[in-house]
């Protein structure tokens, strides 16, 4: 069962490109959240796809809730997630070819699967069944599983693996005549003798034989998932075996007929989001032992996206001090908003702050504010400047109409699209002339767009452009100052142009007054 998904979805998410993967800093999020590489895989293609059911969204947004406020909940899961992942490689092709075989070692290592499974599924159904549980997933999960455990097929697996295990049990060692040929090659298992005791080596022949790679560790037992050893040891020895266990083997070839069929998907679907909400609810109480504040979405459908005390989550994972909050809010006849301000004062990381708000709010994950309200995108797009040695087949205004035409051709009334300097490799004449038509186009699709610019006169130009066709108002905001600094909060207001280039000229020490003084650079 996987629970990434109410039950009835169609389980349609839409993949985020690699730009915005890597404009909004994910890559450095999920190394963060995880330590193995196994779960920041998962974590990372979870996080990538957008649902495009907002029920989706709503479903997980419930079972994350769940985990997050029982910590107790999640360790005994985490337990159980070590048991899916054996029976989880259990399964695929590990499992083919053990089909292809009829020995007795493919046939006991279909036994360990099915003792794994029962012992799984018992697990899981025990404690999703000793906890309060509010989410529709997580008690789906549950009866589920306590549906198969009471069942009478379930009773009969206990039971025969119960039996087989017996019947086995007086096997403890068995004792090995091998003889080599002049070079020490296997020429042949002479003789086999089972015994119900085990083995006390007195002499250090087993670490001789290990060091002339006769001996194996896949020989002596140890064997890896998804690989079948070719041991020569073991394939001379096979036969016999099967031979004196006649009377077992035969036995679990009748019993295993039974599960022929037998499929373990019931448990192992569920791994990856398991894997996923788990490490999600790790992540949320480690900021909250921190002192960062969250919330879930509260969802809608009325075309706004509203978050009070937003701040940029990249800004907590890395321990940054004194971490300025701000509000933003999207509705259905504001959706388009020209972002102005001085170098250094925080539009990007504001813009970076509001994109992971947004795709977390839309993944169905607490978001970093104290307030989220509205509709969830179904797309996050951007355009922030990347590495000039990428640009050297188109230029860099090439490279970025190349881009943006992408981005439009994407872009629709369920997408908030984030520009961060976009045109700012031509003239200002230039920029403007195709900053106007480019807002345009959004403006008719309905977008939901930032476009963080030092075209200043764009900003001023909102009147106009609220002329053109769609719902939107285009609206000008600026990063704040007072008293000569940046405070990192975002206003209303149209661009202040003489004032960045005064705040930038003064830094540098080129302003009349400090040039004509042989004035240096003020700090």
């Amino acid at each position: 069962m996987d629970i990434l998904f109410r039950p009835d979805s169609e389980k349609n998410v839409k993949p985020l490109s690699p730009a915005a993967i890597k404009d909004l800093a994910l890559s450095e999020i999920v190394e963060h959240i995880c330590s193995i590489k196994e779960e920041k895989d998962i974590v990372m293609k979870i996080m990538t796809r957008i649902p495009q059911d907002l029920k989706d969204t709503e479903y997980r947004k419930e079972i994350l809730s769940d985990l997050l406020e029982n910590a107790k909940l999640c360790e005994e899961l985490s337990e159980c997630i070590g048991g899916i992942f054996v029976l989880k490689n259990y399964g695929g092709n590990y499992r083919s070819l053990r089909k292809q075989e009829t020995t007795l070692y493919s046939l006991l290592e279909d036994l360990r699967e099915l003792q794994v499974y029962a012992k799984v599924t018992e697990s899981l159904a025990e404690c999703l069944s000793s906890h309060e549980l509010r989410s529709e997933g997580l008690k789906q999960l549950r009866d589920e599983q306590n549906k198969i455990v009471s069942s009478p097929d379930f009773k009969v697996l206990k039971d025969d693996l119960e039996a087989i295990i017996k019947d086995l049990s007086v096997v403890r060692g068995c004792l090995v005549g091998v003889n080599f040929t002049p070079d020490l090659n296997i020429q042949e298992v002479a003789a086999i003798e089972f015994v119900p005791y085990h083995f006390r080596p007195k002499y250090s022949l087993a670490e001789k034989l290990t060091t002339l790679t006769l001996i194996t560790p896949e020989s002596l037992g140890f064997r890896k998932a998804h690989v079948l050893a070719a041991d020569p040891l073991l394939a001379q020895m096979a036969p016999k075996l099967e031979k004196h266990l006649k009377h077992n083997y035969s036995d679990l070839k009748k019993i295993f007929m039974k599960y022929a069929e037998f499929d373990s998907g019931s448990i192992t679907d569920s791994y990856e989001a398991l894997t996923f909400y788990l490490a999600m609810a790790r992540f949320g109480r480690s900021l909250r032992s921190s002192g960062y504040s969250f919330c879930f979405p509260e969802i809608s459908c009325d075309g706004s996206f509203s978050v009070k005390d937003f701040y940029n989550l990249r800004l907590a994972i890395t321990d940054e001090k004194d971490i300025v909050e701000n509000d933003f809010d999207f509705t259905s006849g504001e959706r388009i908003f020209i972002l102005t301000g001085p170098n250094r004062g925080g539009k990007t990381i504001l813009e970076q702050g509001l994109g992971l708000v947004s795709l977390m709010a839309s993944l169905g994950l607490f978001v970093p504010c104290s307030s989220c309200k509205g509709t969830p995108f179904k797309n996050i797009l951007t355009h922030f400047p990347i590495d000039e040695n990428l640009t050297i087949n188109y230029g860099r205004l090439g490279e970025e109409a190349v881009r943006v035409k992408s981005i439009v051709n994407e872009a629709d009334e369920t997408t908030l699209i984030l520009f961060n300097e976009t045109y700012s490799t031509t003239s200002s004449t230039d920029g403007l002339y195709l900053s106007k038509d480019l807002l345009r186009i959004l403006k008719e699709r309905g977008s939901y767009v930032i476009f963080n610019t030092h075209i200043h006169d764009l900003a001023r130009n909102t009147e106009v452009m609220d002329s053109w066709d769609g719902e939107s108002k285009v609206i000008s905001m600026v990063m704040e100052r007072k008293d000569g600094k940046n405070t990192f909060k975002i206003r209303r207001d149209a661009p202040d142009t003489s004032s960045y280039a005064r705040v930038i000229a003064e830094k540098y020490g080129i302003t009349y007054e400090q040039m004509s003084k042989g004035g240096s650079s003020s700090k």
